[in-house]
């Protein structure tokens, strides 16, 4: 399963370049797409690892997004989730689908 930072939950909107602040993730894993709420995306502290456990539980490998943190890094590396950065500003959830091969 693959999970996109998102901006809205719809296929035209923006990857997010936040990785824990964002308020959706796109997740796929190339047949099926759904957007699910970051819910720790106001919490003030240690939310790197509450999304971390969050998309695991998804059973989510890699995670596409622009920026992580320290403690993100550090958590997503124990879970063994891969990092995937993109630093295009405003790229549609949809051309990031393109570049992955993942759209149909």
């Amino acid at each position: 399963m693959i999970a996109i930072s998102a901006t809205d939950r719809k296929l035209t909107a923006s990857m997010d370049l936040r990785f824990g602040r964002c308020p959706y993730f796109l997740l796929t894993d190339g047949e099926v797409t759904r957007f699910i709420p970051n819910p720790y995306q106001e919490e003030e502290n240690d939310v790197a690892p509450r999304v971390v456990e969050l998309l695991k539980n998804q059973k989510v490998t890699k995670i596409v997004t622009g920026e992580i943190g320290p403690k993100a890094k550090t958590s997503l590396d124990q879970n063994k989730i891969q990092v995937i950065m993109l630093s295009e500003d405003k790229i549609s959830l949809q051309h990031v689908l393109k570049k992955m091969n993942l759209s149909r």
